[in-house]
This record gives C-alpha cells, sequence and structure tokens, in this order.
C-alpha cells in the first residue's frame, strides 16, 4: 500500500566527538615513549615528543604540546564497551525512527577496527550497537511489528563492493529523490537476531581487503559500512504509521605515509587511494566546520565515494558519532596531530534530524476493510447457497433443476466474479495513488531546479517537464475518482474493469 511521507519536524543537532587513545603495544614500549595525557574525561594533551626543550621554550609557545576538549575522551585502560556507553543514547533512537551514524577516523594501526569490531573479549562498536537495537525491540511493550534488515560494503580503490556476496561485481552509486544516496544492486537480507547479523559480519569481514605493513599487521585497505534498517509499523485507530530508522556503522580504512610502511607496488597504490578518500573526507570537514562558522561553503561530497555514502551522516538527516582514535606513540605524533586537529573541526557540524515516518491514510485503510468484508461475503453467500441446495425438495427438483439450479449456479458465479473485479479494482487505485505520489516528489524536485537554474533554455524544458507531469497526476485523479464509485455500487452490481494506464514519467 502507498506510504506518504508525514511532516516531521526537525532537530539541529551537532556531531558527537570522541577520542580513544589505544595502549602502547610491546614493541613501542621498547623504543618509544607515551605522549598522551588524559586530564579527564573531556581533555586530553598531547605532549612535545622532543624532551630537549626546556621550561623557558614551553613558557615561550616554543613547544608542540596541544590540548584539546572532546565530548568524549577515553584513556588507554578503557574498553570498547566504555566507549559505546557515551553513544548508546545515539543508537537507541533507530527503533524510533531517526537516522545515527558511528564512524572511526585515525591514522592506520591507531585502532579504528578495534573499536568498531572488537575481539571475544572486547566486542566492538558494530557488536554492541546490534545488540542493542534487537534488546529493545525484544523489550518492547507496544503492538508494533519490526523488520530489520542488514547490508555490508566496502569501498576499495575507489570501487564499491557487496561484502555479503561471494564474487561481487563493481556497484554503482545513485541518488534517489525520496531515500538520498543509495547503492544500485547492494544486497540487503532480512534478520531476526543480532546472531545472524554478528554471522554476516564476521562472513564480509572475512572477504574485506586487508594486507600486513610495517606501520600496520593487519591493515585494512578498505572503508566498511554495515547498514541496519528498522522498519517499524505503528497501528492506533486513525491511521497506520511506519518509522524507519537506519544505523551506519563505518570503519575507515588509516591514513599512512609510503616512508613509513616501506610499501610498493599494489600496497602503494592501494595506501595512495586510501589517502585521497581521506583527505576527501577531511575537506568535507573543514568546509562544513566554515560553513557553521562563517555561512555558506562549498562541501566537495563528490570528490570521493566516501564522503557521498557519508554525506547523510555529515550534514544531513543523522545523529552522528565521530571516534577519533589516535596512537600514544611519539613517533605517531604527527599522525595523532592531524587526527585531533580535524575531530576538533568536526565539532562545529551540524545535521538536520528528524524521523522518518511513513503514514498509510485512513481512507487507504478502509479500502483494504473493504476488500477483506467482500471476500467474507462471497464466503457467506456460497455458504447460503449450499445450504439452500441441500434443502431442496426432491420433486422439485426433478421438476425444477434445470431453472433453479441453473439460476443458483449463475448467481454464484456472478458474485464471485463481481468481489474478484472489486479486487482487482481496488489494487488499480492503490497503484494510481503510488504513482501520483511518485509524481508528486518529482515535482517538487522539479519546482527546485526551476527556481535555482539561471539558464532560459534548461529553464524551459523543466518547465515542460512539470507542465507534463501536472497534466498526468489530473488524468489519474479523474481515473481514481471514477474507480471509487464504481466500488461504492451495490455488491450485485455486476461490471467489468477496463484499467487506464497510469501516467507516470
Amino acid at each position: 500500500m502507498p506510504s506518504i511521507r508525514a511532516p516531521a519536524s526537525k532537530k539541529t543537532a551537532t556531531l558527537l566527538v570522541a577520542v580513544k587513545c589505544r595502549p602502547l603495544t610491546e614493541a613501542e614500549r621498547r623504543r618509544n615513549r607515551n605522549i598522551i595525557q588524559v586530564i579527564d574525561d573531556k581533555n586530553v594533551v598531547v605532549l612535545d615528543p622532543d624532551l630537549s626543550k626546556d621550561y623557558l621554550d614551553r613558557i615561550q609557545n616554543r613547544t608542540k604540546e596541544k590540548r584539546y576538549c572532546f565530548d568524549h575522551v577515553f584513556g588507554h585502560a578503557c574498553t570498547n564497551s566504555d566507549v559505546y556507553k557515551g553513544v548508546r543514547s545515539t543508537i537507541a533512537g533507530v527503533i524510533q525512527g531517526l537516522n545515527a551514524t558511528v564512524f572511526a577516523y585515525g591514522s592506520t594501526g591507531s585502532g579504528k577496527t578495534y573499536t568498531m569490531v572488537g575481539t571475544q573479549n572486547d566486542p566492538g562498536l558494530m557488536v554492541l550497537s546490534l545488540n542493542t537495537i534487537f534488546e529493545l525491540i525484544k523489550n518492547d511493550r507496544s503492538s508494533d511489528n519490526f523488520e530489520v534488515s542488514c547490508s555490508y560494503l566496502e569501498v576499495y580503490n575507489e570501487v564499491i563492493y557487496d561484502l555479503l556476496e561471494k564474487s561481487s561485481g563493481h556497484l554503482e552509486l545513485r541518488e534517489d529523490p525520496e531515500h538520498g544516496i543509495v547503492v544500485a544492486g547492494l544486497r540487503s537480507i532480512k534478520v531476526q537476531s543480532a546472531d545472524r547479523i554478528l554471522e554476516l559480519l564476521n562472513l564480509g569481514n572475512s572477504r574485506r581487503k586487508t594486507e600486513s605493513t610495517e606501520a600496520n599487521a593487519t591493515s585494512s585497505r578498505s572503508h566498511a559500512v554495515l547498514e541496519i534498517n528498522v522498519k517499524r509499523k505503528q497501528k492506533n485507530q486513525n491511521r497506520n504509521q511506519i518509522l524507519r530508522g537506519k544505523l551506519a556503522l563505518v570503519d575507515l580504512a588509516g591514513s599512512e605515509r609510503a616512508s613509513e610502511t616501506n610499501s610498493g607496488g599494489q600496497k602503494l597504490r592501494d595506501g595512495a587511494n586510501i589517502n585521497r578518500s581521506l583527505l576527501a573526507l577531511a575537506n568535507c570537514i573543514n568546509a562544513l566546520g566554515k560553513h557553521q562558522k562563517k555561512g555558506l561553503a562549498y562541501v566537495p561530497y563528490r570528490n570521493s565515494k566516501l564522503t557521498r555514502i557519508l554525506k547523510d551522516g555529515l550534514s544531513g538527516n543523522s545523529q552522528t558519532v565521530m571516534i577519533a582514535t589516535i596512537s600514544p606513540a611519539d613517533d605517531q605524533y604527527h599522525h595523532t596531530v592531524n587526527t585531533l586537529k580535524y575531530a576538533d573541526r568536526a565539532k562545529e557540524i551540524k545535521t538536520h534530524v528528524h524521523k522518518n515516518i511513513g503514514i498509510i491514510d485512513l481512507h487507504v485503510a478502509d479500502y483494504q476493510k473493504m476488500i477483506d468484508n467482500l471476500q467474507v461475503e462471497v464466503c457467506r453467500l456460497r455458504k447460503e447457497l449450499a445450504e439452500k441446495e441441500s434443502h431442496v425438495n426432491v420433486q422439485s427438483v426433478e421438476k425444477n433443476s434445470d431453472g433453479e439450479i441453473s439460476w443458483l449456479n449463475t448467481l454464484s458465479q456472478e458474485t464471485s466474479e463481481n468481489v474478484q473485479e472489486r479486487i482487482n479494482l481496488q489494487k488499480a487505485l492503490f497503484e494510481l495513488e503510488e504513482t501520483n505520489l511518485r509524481n508528486r516528489t518529482e515535482l517538487q524536485h522539479l519546482d527546485d531546479a526551476i527556481i535555482k537554474d539561471k539558464d532560459d533554455a534548461i529553464a524551459l524544458v523543466l518547465k515542460s517537464r512539470r507542465q507534463l507531469i501536472l497534466d498526468n497526476i489530473r488524468d489519474n485523479e479523474e481515473t481514481g475518482t471514477v474507480y471509487r464509485k464504481v466500488l461504492e455500487s451495490p455488491l450485485l452490481v455486476c461490471f467489468h474493469i477496463f484499467v487506464a494506464p497510469m501516467n507516470e514519467y
């Protein structure tokens, strides 16, 4: 049945930015010192890696020491569960029809994949988020129906692959007028439990591109996006309401320097493409930060497929969390400061959050009830006819069987055909309304394009197209009016339906 998007109030939300510092590894302890000081749960200090500078250098601002303040700061002793507590409220909104995005940002080896995926003893944000969604659904006291589906993709060398398909081909991005940026051909699987999604997550991770470099033994060579869609059907006396929530969990590949990884050949090309897409993301963060401070600024989303996928999370309809992962090793000072610099700018980014609400209007629900009532009516009539036939006097049957039974059979057949025709007519009416909904969506986009486009020739073409769609909407509405009048006629008035073609362009 066609769903009509209900007006929803928009709320401005600021990107929630958290910083997570991993502990030093055994190898790093032998050759590096810790340059990260977590002051409290919101403040972090990056110490100058050069120990030769004295007190005078520091007070004269000749030090590289940096101080930052964020929504949350987690030290090396914190677990993924500690990090998740700070973002859980964002995840919980998904079953209420809100969109949420969580992505980890940082250099290679800083702990992004560990934070998002985790281990069996310390599960990551992806695992914890899935458990939360199904726990909230299980504990929901309403009579609402929930439907959960998931998809998993990776962006490798600016090519999109489906991680849930064994031999996935290249997938393309499309811009849908209603759903925004979508990946054409991406497989979406309906799931009934968190364990099923974890199976798919493990399957997808086994197909993800990873390599060993001198900077990281298991370096992710692609950006991975796990998307969870929750469809919630609400019911009340006046209307059926559908809420659609979406959770995007993003594990980015890490930036790296070729001089540190000593990569060559394909690894070097992979690293260059990773850095290019992360630079595009950094440019988007910079532009969005300037947009909030100084007004309008061009945001280069189209410079990378990664930024196009993250567009909603960065400036659209989404509650977004950025987890900046950093290394405490002194030889990672420049990577750490760069990560914190972009995270600090991301604090200025604002998104516009509203519920994704679809409404099935009352009259459409009435049509469905009408179909159900007609089907009950025909069953009742068939039962009465059967009872009447069983009580017919044998002598009367002998005398009048050719006339009466023939009439009963004809009446039964006509009643059945009448009901079937009404059902077909009702289906055609649903399709007409759904078509007009799509036509009106395109009409709105055309109106926006006509206002923005200054080229007279293009504007003329757009106006011509607009008029054509208006005519089609009017024709469909007239046809729909005829269908409704027929549906209001008595049950046993027989008619034949000639469904007019629907006008959709």
